[in-house]
């Protein structure tokens, strides 16, 4: 508990010391606002943001970047239950591997905002397309990981409890399913990143508005640089406060139930 206080007390004496270095310079150089705007014009803003009364909680940055966070959400759920079932279709035969592993892999090659316009012809510029541009872009490392962790399940073990039964139902469950804890919690925290930067991407070619993405584009093209700086911060903090979730999940899991890679 300790350790816990004083970590939290060096961060946020770190986090003080930087912001104060950061006036310091911004105010000595006399920096423009539009190349990095002083904490106290993000002060500003932030209290003129959240502290006035809004017609619609959309319209503060706040508000669409829980709406962005939502979607990463959804697309963080989607990506792993079918990156999942991929994964264990693609390890159960080297014929189904070799003719569907080029497919998944094309769809990393080709940067997102490239792929967008070809989607929305099909989808239209909204909600779906979206979507649909977010799972693309995670859902291979689930996939794979799925994969190589049950290829390298040892012999011994599903010969062992196949002279216990025949069924592949048990085996699915009591072997296959438990080796895919430990990659999939490991992979959980890559695309909890992932899925943020994804939906970021996603929005700027689509007519979304809602979300943080495309409010960043919008409030720099404009010169609303304190706008984009404080959208970034708490984009940032909330993708720091989910991957940080996970890492305490995958703790948690790992040490109550003693998961190991093989």
């Amino acid at each position: 508990m300790k350790n816990k206080i004083k970590k939290i007390v060096i961060g946020i004496v770190i986090t003080i010391i930087i912001i104060l270095i950061w006036q310091l310079v911004t105010t000595h150089f006399e920096i423009p606002k539009r190349i990095m705007p002083k904490p106290t014009d993000l002060w500003d803003f932030i209290q003129k943001e959240f502290l006035t009364t809004h017609s619609s909680r959309y319209t503060t940055v706040l508000g669409k970047a829980l709406q962005s966070l939502k979607d990463a959400l959804l697309g963080f759920v989607i990506s792993l239950v079918l990156g999942t079932a991929i994964g264990i279709v693609l390890a159960q035969s080297k014929t189904v591997y070799s003719i569907f592993f080029p497919i998944i892999f094309l769809t990393q090659l080709i940067p997102v905002p490239a792929l967008a316009p070809i989607l929305a012809a099909l989808l239209g510029y909204g909600y779906s397309t979206k979507m649909v541009l977010i799972v693309l872009f995670t859902i291979f490392p689930v996939a794979i990981a799925v994969r190589t962790s049950i290829l390298n399940i040892p012999e011994n073990y599903t010969q062992l409890l196949s002279t216990y039964t025949e069924k592949k139902i048990v085996l699915f469950k009591h072997l296959i399913l438990p080796s895919l804890v430990p990659p999939l919690l490991s992979t959980m925290k890559i695309l909890s990143t992932a899925s943020i930067v994804a939906t970021i991407i996603t929005e700027l070619p689509l007519s979304v508005r809602n979300g943080i993405g495309k409010d960043i584009y919008n409030s720099f093209n404009n010169q609303m640089i304190p706008r984009v700086w404080v959208s970034v911060i708490i984009i940032s903090i909330l993708s720091l406060l989910f991957f940080t979730a996970l890492d305490h999940l995958e703790k948690y899991i790992n040490q109550k139930y003693r998961y190991g890679q093989y």
